[in-house]
């Protein structure tokens, strides 16, 4: 697999290779006719038919490598687009059971540690700066198994000039974006690779870290190298359930906490019965939390190790505030989009990559003429 990599991208430096003209630049700033580009990628994982050489799939982009299933069944696609830039797809959820097990793995940990993947291997990855952040189980494990494929490949071609990268997925490949754009800009900022330059677009992703991580991410892309593009009618992007306790989920000082303490000099049937209403909503969180814990966290990870008892993942952090970073592009669904797709045939009908390229086009009609 690696010779067939390193062919590709020496016949990708052979002069006589020529591709479609669309000019197209790396740039910031959300660009619709490059999102439904990227959209349009991702739907080569549907495509059996191509043997993995996609000639002419798409105008301006050429395919290079795809990966093999990879851990908790994730696989990736990287292309090259006519000004040079790389793009680096990400499959979603497929129907085999690891991957399933990788969305309802919901439990958090750190965002920076050591993740034991299997015998003599073990990643170190760094995915924020921020001590608090953590992130989803499930798609830390998934990306560190990715990444030991992704590695070596971005660093095959960073050494060859490629320095602009495009990072996109759907669904659980749009979650998983998050991830590998954190993780290549750690690498920037250690001064591996100084000229990398990413921008990612993750479409229809569920939620995948708490407000640390998501403060940390939106403060290194400064809200214009990252984009969450969600379908209003989807019900993904609304997963996993989330919690937010009083106490463990709220910067310090925190002003709720200090009026429950205030409560003290109030007269004592006041007293009383405010804080018992206090301690109804705060322990109801909290109890919340610890169901969801328990069940999409400890439940799900003795079913994984069962399957895969060599890994080892950092210990779980007490949360399930789950958010996800990225500037929001709301595709609000429509009259127009009801009559489209009038058949709901399912929970997750408006979760296709075809539904959120026609709310694109509806809503940047400019970007496609």
């Amino acid at each position: 697999m690696i010779m067939r990599f390193k062919l590709i991208l020496a016949l990708f430096f052979f002069p006589s290779l020529s591709f479609a003209q669309k000019k197209q630049t790396f740039h910031k700033g959300f660009d619709a006719w490059e999102s439904n580009n990227l959209l349009q990628l991702s739907l080569a994982y549907l495509d059996t038919t191509a043997g993995n050489r996609f000639i002419d799939y798409l105008p301006s982009y050429r395919f290079l490598y795809r990966s093999k299933s990879i851990g908790l069944d994730n696989a990736y696609d990287l292309w090259v687009r006519t000004d040079s830039t790389i793009v680096i797809t990400l499959r979603g959820t497929t129907a085999d059971s690891r991957s399933l097990l990788a969305d309802f793995y919901c439990a958090m940990v750190p965002a920076k540690g050591k993740l034991v993947l299997g015998k003599n291997d073990t990643f170190e990855y760094n995915l924020a700066k921020d001590d608090r952040a953590a992130v989803h189980a499930g798609f830390l494990l998934g990306f560190g198994f990715l990444s030991r494929d992704i590695g070596p490949k971005i660093d095959s071609l960073y050494q060859r000039g490629f320095h602009n990268y495009l990072v996109a997925g759907h669904s659980q490949g749009g979650a998983l974006c998050y991830y590998v754009s954190a993780w290549m800009m750690h690498l920037k900022d250690i001064g591996k690779y100084p000229l990398l330059a990413i921008k990612t677009y993750s479409s229809a992703s569920p939620k995948m870290a708490n407000t640390y991580f998501v403060y940390d991410y939106d403060s290194r892309t400064r809200s214009e190298w990252t984009y969450s593009i969600i379908n209003t009618a989807d019900v993904v992007p609304e997963m996993p359930p989330t919690t937010q306790q009083i106490e463990q989920d709220m910067n310090t000082p925190n002003p709720l906490m200090a009026l429950y303490q205030r409560m003290d000099g109030l007269p004592f049937l006041k007293r009383i019965l405010l804080k018992r209403a206090f301690n109804k909503m705060r322990k109801g969180s909290q109890k919340a939390s610890l169901a969801y814990q328990k069940y999409l966290g400890g439940y799900t990870e003795k079913i994984i190790q069962k399957a895969m008892p060599e890994i080892d993942l950092p210990s779980t952090v007490n949360t399930t505030y789950f958010q996800r970073p990225g500037v929001p592009v709301t595709l609000q669904t429509n009259p127009e989009y009801d009559q489209h797709f009038k058949i709901n045939d399912g929970p997750y009908f408006h979760h296709g990559l075809n539904a959120y390229q026609f709310l694109l086009e509806y809503y940047y009609p400019e970007a496609f003429q």
